[in-house]
């Protein structure tokens, strides 16, 4: 059996077009001849790998199965060139990260030691909701991604990262005696605070998530905020809060910068709050390019200097206490 690269182009696209004409638009090339590539890729496998009933349109198990290995086989081809020519000079090439905003912060800390390390490779960022990056990964939109772990993360290859926990940012305006204690004495707010105040807070383009997790936790406290605004975008809501925005800004710590500090409160929340758990992840045994390889090995290994470290801070806090007892 000879299956062309091109008859998987021409299958990969189809899928991912939805439709065999808008599928031949972006091959450039009229629709019959599509159509015939399309059967007798069907009749060379001896399966239906598309369902095809008028308007109805269903890519079968098998078609996502040749889907999925398409993607692979064609990454290994595209990079060819350029791991040909990375062979014979310094490690040079591109990757491609997907992101949620909520995670950003790990690639600002990341990201500037990996340019000096490696100038030869160039890196795109593309920010997007966690439930978009989750399927453009499978699809190989990119190398690899940092968002709220999902799920269901069949197919994936995940590293766990460390959580995603929010606190609430309070302007000047709305900074009453119950904020200003929980700021003042770094313990967390009593959440009852919040009834009846105006929230903007995290919410996936679908909603759930930590915005279902958030609202379910406070309902059972019998505490009902009023939600003024809402995004996917952490950096939206910073942004509308230093515009003036008269809202309690639900933000993850991680993600607010230290120049709030000085104008706003930042009050901690109970450690039994909703929280989000963040991961790294790739498509497992998908083939990745020399220089993407070496950015997810680097970011791995990063990761483990972070946990390390902070192990060793909680070590000596716990020593730092022990010493103190013993003094008194």
């Amino acid at each position: 059996m000879d299956i062309s690269l091109k008859k998987l182009l021409y299958f990969k696209t189809i899928v991912e077009q939805g439709q065999i004409s808008r599928a031949a638009r972006v091959l450039h090339v009229s629709q019959p001849p599509l159509s015939k590539r399309l059967k007798e890729l069907e009749l060379e496998l001896g399966v239906t790998l598309i369902h095809r009933s008028g308007t109805e349109w269903e890519v079968t198990r098998a078609g996502q199965a040749l889907y999925q290995r398409a993607l692979h086989v064609l990454d290994l081809v595209e990079d060819i060139p350029g791991e040909v020519k990375a062979s014979s000079l310094e490690t040079e090439g591109q990757v491609t990260i997907g992101s949620t905003t909520l995670c950003m912060s790990l690639l600002y800390e990341f990201l500037p030691g990996f340019q000096a390390r490696y100038p030869g490779i160039a890196t795109q960022v593309i920010v997007e909701d966690s439930t978009v990056l989750k399927l453009k990964l499978l699809e190989h939109a990119y190398d690899f991604g940092i968002m709220v772990r999902p799920e269901q993360d069949e197919g994936l290859l995940v590293t766990p990262l460390p959580p995603v926990r929010p606190c609430i940012v309070v302007p000047p305006a709305l900074a009453s005696e119950p904020f200003e204690r929980a700021a003042r004495h770094g313990a967390p707010l009593v959440v009852e605070s919040l009834h009846d105040k105006p929230l903007a807070i995290f919410r996936r383009a679908e909603g759930g998530g930590m915005f279902r997790q958030v609202m379910d936790f406070l309902k059972g406290r019998g505490i009902a905020p009023k939600i003024v605004f809402t995004s996917p975008s952490a950096e939206t809501i910073v942004n509308l809060l230093e515009q003036g925005l008269q809202a309690l800004g639900f933000v993850p710590r991680s993600e607010i910068p230290r120049r709030m500090e000085e104008s706003f409160l930042l009050c901690g929340l109970p450690p039994d709050f909703p929280f989000l758990q963040s991961c790294a992840a790739k498509v497992e045994k998908r083939y990745l390019s020399r220089a993407a390889t070496i950015a997810w090995d680097e970011l791995q290994e990063f990761v483990e200097r972070k946990r390390q470290g902070k192990k060793r801070e909680r070590k000596n806090t716990n020593n730092e206490d022990c010493r103190g007892r013993d003094l008194l």
